[in-house]
């Protein structure tokens, strides 16, 4: 199943709600879930990797042979029989501790293969789903192995879950065309009266003034994230922020209005966690920010409150607490706001704190 929309129309909200769903049944269902880096080149299959060391328990801050021994230790439990050599092989690089190869004719066969078996052992032992997010940013490699991954995988239960923005569709006009059990489900914008609807919700109210209505429905235009911003910015700033002549025209500029209202040492300390990515680290932040660790720690708990990110329920860094953006919008805003001035010095900090981790050749 590939979910595609513009952003903000809800792709992400509902794979987190599928999750919520999975996490409540009583059935065992193992949730794998990976994401494509806008900067794609040199890290190809990135997804993948983090759905292996997910499996495999492999933290980021492990150093090799460490690494090494939980992927050894996952793949033989899985595949206890004489395939477990041969994959746990080709899964080496997806982990960072062999280099990564250029994939082409039957080397590329033998990898999709392997990678395909590793996916399928997970299933064999009750219902997996691995999700697929941000696809529009992927290489053309990761797009193959999943259209290989779905064509040749059948007799297990699992789920493929992709979310793509309609530049995947505009690159691969057939993705998932002609092969049995696929779908592609374009989020339509929401109508006038959902958009209401949610707002009101949302604010716990059930009248707006008539002109700050008729202005929301028609800038939002059915977008899902425009009307959750702006619920968020009226609470926060109460009814005079939402006068029709200052509501921004775009979910980017809601978001910027947000921003803007921070006090300074929050949206500091939000545009350090902005060059780290859309997942960052506790750690991460203090590095990038120069921060002290007790009072960035009290600033990102504000934060959360503030519904701008969301603190992870497991780490992949041992030691830290992990940290995600509640929209890749947010991340992006905020990181567009820092002067250009600053940012080269900001991912240096940012690439100190990487390489201080673990395995170099993941990282790099």
């Amino acid at each position: 199943m590939t979910l595609v929309g513009v952003p903000g129309i809800g792709k992400s909200r509902l794979v987190y709600e599928l999750s919520q769903l999975v996490e409540a049944d009583q059935e065992l269902v193992v949730w794998r879930q990976g994401r494509s880096l806008p900067y794609g080149e040199g890290a190809s299959f990135w997804a993948l990797g983090e759905m292996v060391k997910a499996q495999a328990g492999v933290l980021e801050s492990d150093g090799t042979e460490p690494a090494a021994e939980k992927l050894a230790a996952s793949v033989r439990h899985l595949l206890p029989g004489g395939d477990a050599g041969w994959v746990e092989a080709q899964l080496r690089p997806l982990v960072g501790l062999a280099a990564a190869q250029e994939l082409a004719g039957a080397r590329r066969e033998e990898a999709f293969a392997a990678w395909r078996r590793f996916l399928e052992a997970m299933a064999e032992r009750g219902t997996a789903a691995v999700v697929f997010e941000d696809l529009h940013w992927a290489d053309d490699g990761l797009l193959d192995f999943i259209d290989h991954l779905v064509e040749w995988t059948s007799g297990v239960p699992l789920l493929v879950l992709c979310t793509a923005r309609p530049e995947l569709l505009a690159r691969r006009p057939g993705w998932g065309g002609g092969q049995a059990d696929t779908f592609t489900l374009a989020l339509s914008p929401l109508s006038d009266e959902e958009t209401t609807h949610l707002v009101h919700a949302l604010l716990e109210r059930s009248v707006l003034p008539a002109e700050i209505q008729r202005v929301l429905v028609e800038r939002a235009g059915g977008n899902a994230l425009y009307a959750e911003e702006f619920a968020r910015l009226v609470a926060e700033q109460g009814p005079d922020a939402s006068s029709a002549q200052r509501l921004p025209e775009t979910v980017q500029g809601i978001i910027a209005a947000r921003l803007d209202a921070l006090p300074g040492e929050e949206k500091t300390l939000l545009q350090a966690a902005a060059v780290v990515g859309k997942v960052f680290w506790l750690g991460a932040v203090c590095r990038v920010g120069e921060a002290e660790r007790a009072e960035a720690e009290r600033r990102l708990h504000t934060l959360e409150r503030k519904e701008f990110v969301r603190r992870e329920r497991s780490a992949s860094v041992e030691g830290e607490q992990e940290f995600a953006f509640r929209h890749i919008l947010i991340r992006d805003v905020a990181y567009g706001q820092i002067p250009r001035s600053e940012r080269a010095e900001r991912h240096g900090l940012a690439a100190e704190w990487i390489e201080s981790l673990g395995r170099l050749e993941d990282h790099v």
